[in-house]
């Protein structure tokens, strides 16, 4: 009786060390700010939230947010061409299998098993567990007490210092996409009337772990609210057949005198429709004198719904009032 052993010849030489990962640099693909036009009214404040979407960070404090009042130093990151990912280098293609050798035929002899012996098995390894912290157990951190807001004795705003932006709670970043990761911040002041209006800047700095940073900004605008009351819309007296619609414009107060103060020398637009299931469209001006107030009349349109409209400006959001209605 024979059988075959097939015998295997092992290639001994060096193994090749694996590469060591290349180093990327940082790179910031979009910073978004909610409420995207944040509106401060005489009472409350406005809370922002802030994301980066980022690639090649590192570290607890591998995106870093300032938020000021001001216009950027640089190009908006919303005005660049957008980011695109990077290809993946191609696998490196698989060795050819080493040839097999041809079975040798012996003669065969009886099979005589070790006395005693036991088999050897290699001891596998315990899975890895990720540790995920708790955050019951996680010490928060200590409150900070906010300077006093306000205004100076003159009545002039006070000029505000950048608001500091610390990232949410201490979880890593959610990642969006292979790569990408959404870092969340929440500033630690929250914006009331007594900052400046108008173009605001959001710097957010991405370091990566060769201590290389790229920086990118964001803008948006701060305004404060305004109000229409005590609009009118009535058939204006006389022969012409037409409307008179009337009016008090009024904004937050900037001083912090008074919750809201007439809003003098801004113009206005008179809006109508036929119906309510119709769009509504500018048939008239207005302009408010020294006390906020403005009256306008519309000849040619004796009924429907009628309403005033603050458009905005850089500084104050625009409003309108509620629709009145006449019958004819």
């Amino acid at each position: 009786m024979t059988r075959s052993l097939l015998l295997v010849s092992l290639a001994v030489g060096p193994f090749p060390a694996p590469a060591p990962p290349v180093a990327t640099e940082p790179v910031i693909r979009a910073i978004t700010v909610r409420p995207a036009a944040p509106v401060v009214g005489a009472q409350g404040s406005v809370r922002l939230v802030i994301d980066v979407i980022a690639k090649g960070a590192r570290g607890r404090d591998g995106v870093t947010v300032k938020v000021e009042p001001g216009r950027p130093p640089g190009p908006l990151l919303s005005d660049k061409p957008p980011v695109a990912d990077v290809a993946a280098p191609a696998p490196a293609p698989a060795p050819a299998p080493a040839p097999t050798p041809a079975p040798i035929t012996r003669p065969s002899r009886p099979a005589q098993p070790p006395v005693g012996s036991v088999p050897f098995l290699d001891p596998q390894p315990d899975p890895v567990r990720a540790e995920v912290p708790d955050p019951a157990e996680q010490t928060p951190e200590p409150a900070r007490t906010a300077p006093k807001e306000g205004v100076n004795a003159e009545g002039r705003q006070a000029a505000a210092p950048p608001i500091l932006v610390r990232r949410q709670g201490s979880a890593p970043p959610a990642r969006v996409a292979p790569g990408w990761e959404t870092w969340r911040f929440l500033p630690d002041k929250k914006l009331n009337r007594f900052y400046p209006t108008g173009t605001w800047t959001i710097a957010a700095t991405a370091k990566g772990p060769n201590g290389t940073t790229v920086t990118e900004y964001a803008s948006f605008q701060l305004k404060r609210a305004t109000k229409l009351s005590s609009v009118r819309a009535e058939k204006s007296a006389g022969p012409a057949t037409g409307v008179r619609v009337r009016g008090t414009l009024t904004r937050v107060d900037p001083r912090g005198l008074t919750d809201f103060g007439p809003f003098a020398k801004q113009p206005l637009e008179i809006l109508w429709r036929p119906d309510s299931e119709s769009a509504w469209v500018k048939v008239g001006d207005a302009r408010t004198d020294a006390a906020g107030a403005f009256v306008s009349t519309v000849p040619g349109r004796p009924g429907g719904y009628w309403r005033a409209r603050y458009p905005g400006s850089e500084h104050y959001a625009p409003h309108h009032s509620k629709e009145r209605q006449i019958t004819t």
